[in-house]
């Protein structure tokens, strides 16, 4: 489905001015901008919060997003009262591994991993914890500071994030040749 300039068409313009709005407006489609509000969240949400945000109609938004539900870059979430979106981990996932092996040869994933086990290591040592959850755990203690709690809850959901990426690392690691653009064609 190819966006068209009628996705805007039932949408009011930009009435408070806003230029950086209305200059991305201008300048991308009403499928580029509910795609790229879509992949920007880390909690579902519906059509119409996400049409408000990519300054779109909501049955435009809807469109899109089933168009993106269907190529499996978004998945949905019926539980609730209203249908919610939300990406695909697994093309997250993917899309997160391409960027790696574009971006970085092999050495500088081989240092990229040791930096983020180096970190993961740092968190054990000082916390003297084995795991995010465990960290978590120990801001609730009585002697732990309200502050201290925060620094904490921060610091485990850091080190979920590294172990996110250290397992991307590892997994573009050990299918590099795969992944990568150094293939070469045979005939």
């Amino acid at each position: 489905m190819t966006p068209t300039d009628q996705d805007d068409a039932d949408v009011p313009s930009d009435t408070d001015g806003a230029s950086g709005d209305a200059a991305w407006k201008e300048h991308t489609s009403a499928f580029d901008r509910v795609r790229s509000v879509a992949l920007s969240l880390s909690d579902p949400r519906s059509a119409g919060w996400i049409a408000a945000e990519a300054l779109v109609a909501e049955n435009t938004a809807r469109r899109h997003l089933d168009s993106l539900v269907e190529l499996h870059v978004l998945t949905t979430d019926t539980t609730g009262s209203a249908v919610t979106y939300y990406p695909d981990p697994v093309y997250v996932r993917t899309r997160d591994l391409r960027e790696l092996v574009t971006e970085h040869d092999r050495d500088e994933l081989t240092k990229l991993a040791a930096d983020l086990k180096a970190d993961v290591e740092s968190w054990q040592d000082e916390y003297d914890v084995r795991s995010p959850d465990e960290l978590r755990s120990t801001a609730a203690g009585e002697e732990t500071s309200a502050e201290e709690a925060r620094v904490r809850r921060r610091t485990a959901s850091d080190w979920e994030l590294t172990e996110y990426r250290l397992s991307l690392i590892e997994d573009a690691l050990s299918r590099y040749d795969e992944y990568s653009d150094t293939r070469t064609a045979t005939a």
